[in-house]
């Protein structure tokens, strides 16, 4: 009877200090990450639900990943679902791949940032072309101006018959807007060069090279360059809005002429072990790293502080890119070694993405989150999609959203690159009569009535002719 007794007391003990102590130091960083998960699981679902996103994102709290998930359809005709090892192309996110790539190269002796462009391609053996050095290319201050420009760029006989060496010449003989290093401009041309000059001093195409660097030492097997129209059934097809709500399917666009400036593609988990090894010296080493995010001239990233709250603000390095529906943003906390990255199909603009990483973050760094119940960008997006689009101008008149010139801009200008004018031409309009004292949004709605995507719109004589009134 006794022996009962005790041996009752020693279970009681024993439940004290197994199930009554406090957790584990293990077990509580588990349950933060658990928490952190499901209120980006929360914030993702609210952007789904506007059809803001459709896409991939991963999300690491001090270099962990905690939420890898994916949304939405690798190719909708054949109901293909997207996973987390879906690879999307990358579009501008290539350039921190590529400058990197030179950095390395730079590290081997093969070439050095102050070597002249000349040095590497006859064909810019000339006075201007001697001034143009690497480091110019690099941190985008050529004076080299962007593919727009190029007669016969918008046209697909262009891409399709312009060889990379016919490109060279077209870009060698580009008038510059500046002297280099005198000013910023962003450059797709200039980026295109450097993989001309990897080609030169590794004697292998820029694919080969990249692979055999960085692809295939950080095992980034779901990662590739697209250098001509894209058939590979495994990349995720691109969409864009259709007039009459939902998305059409974007036709395989010719990547060749982008290049080393654009046609990477990969996936999260790839992306985020090269965004990994930045922290270490894998790739490259301290000293390159100071020039690769240089805050005074970065070499494709954007570097400077992220304002998280009204109240804080953290060291960050981020890019993004978009073409023809694919759109990609790589966002690093440096400090904290947090990781947001965003993927997407379905044409999603700069803006959008930039706010969802801010809401993500805000998580991250448990922050409150800022309200989206009148958010103007996500009931556009929703209006877009449901082709509710006139009812939630209607509602803008009548002061149901709370405004913002700069994200509605963003949408108008995404409208007309999806070849919805007449919708473009709406939303410009509508930004300059809410923003009636802003200069910029008569500006805009100037460009836009010139442009050549709204030479056809139904609405413009309507719109554009009262411009002058």
């Amino acid at each position: 009877m006794r022996i009962a007794r005790v041996g009752k007391l020693l279970l009681s003990i024993i439940f004290v200090i197994v199930f009554l102590q406090p957790p584990s130091q293990a077990n509580t960083i588990h349950k933060k990450d658990s928490n952190k998960a499901n209120s980006i699981a929360q914030i993702v679902d609210l952007y789904l639900k506007h059809h803001a996103f459709e896409g991939v994102v991963l999300v690491a709290n001090a270099g962990k990943p905690i939420f890898t998930q994916a949304y939405g359809f690798a190719n909708r005709a054949e109901n293909v679902p997207l996973t987390a090892e879906s690879p999307f192309q990358l579009a501008s996110l290539s350039k921190p791949i590529t400058a990197t790539l030179i950095l390395m190269l730079k590290e081997q002796g093969k070439l050095a940032l102050n070597d002249p462009l000349s040095d590497y391609l006859p064909e810019f053996k000339t006075s201007s072309g001697k001034e143009i050095t690497l480091h110019h290319l690099l941190s985008h201050t050529s004076g080299i101006p962007n593919h727009f420009i190029i007669d016969g760029w918008f046209d697909s006989d262009f891409h399709a018959q312009t060889s990379e060496q016919k490109f060279v010449d077209i870009i060698a003989k580009m008038p510059r807007n500046f002297e280099p290093g005198a000013d910023y401009l962003y450059s797709n041309p200039g980026y295109f060069l450097l993989g001309k000059v990897i080609q030169k001093v590794t004697g292998e195409d820029f694919s080969t090279s990249v692979y055999n660097h960085i692809f295939a030492p950080l095992k980034m097997v779901n990662s590739g360059v697209t250098l001509e129209h894209s058939a590979d059934s495994s990349l995720v097809q691109a969409y864009e809005w259709n007039q009459a709500g939902g998305y059409n399917t974007i036709a395989a666009k010719n990547l060749t002429l982008f290049g080393a400036g654009a046609a990477i593609y990969s996936n999260v988990q790839n992306i985020f072990a090269f965004e990994q090894a930045l922290y270490n010296d894998t790739l490259i080493n301290s000293q390159s790293k100071q020039q690769l995010f240089n805050p005074k001239a970065p070499y494709s990233w954007r570097v400077g502080d992220f304002p998280i709250s009204a109240s804080m603000q953290v060291s960050a390095h981020m890019y993004d890119g978009k073409i023809d529906g694919y759109s990609s943003m790589l966002t690093r906390f440096v400090d904290d070694k947090h990781s947001i990255i965003i993927l997407s199909n379905t044409g999603m603009n700069y803006f959008l993405k930039r706010q969802l990483t801010s809401d993500i973050a805000a998580v991250l760094y448990d922050q409150d989150l800022p309200s989206r119940e009148q958010d103007i960008v996500l009931a556009l997006t929703s209006g877009i999609y449901s082709n509710t689009f006139d009812k939630v101008l209607a509602d803008i008149k009548e002061n149901k959203y709370l405004l913002d010139e700069q994200s509605m801009t963003s949408i108008a200008y995404e409208l007309l690159w999806s070849n919805l004018a007449d919708k473009a031409l709406q939303m410009f309009s509508v930004i300059r009569e809410e923003f009636s004292d802003s200069t910029q949004a008569q500006a805009n709605l100037e460009q836009a009535c010139q442009h050549r995507l709204t030479m056809s719109a139904t609405v413009k004589a309507q719109i554009c002719g009262a411009i002058q009134n």
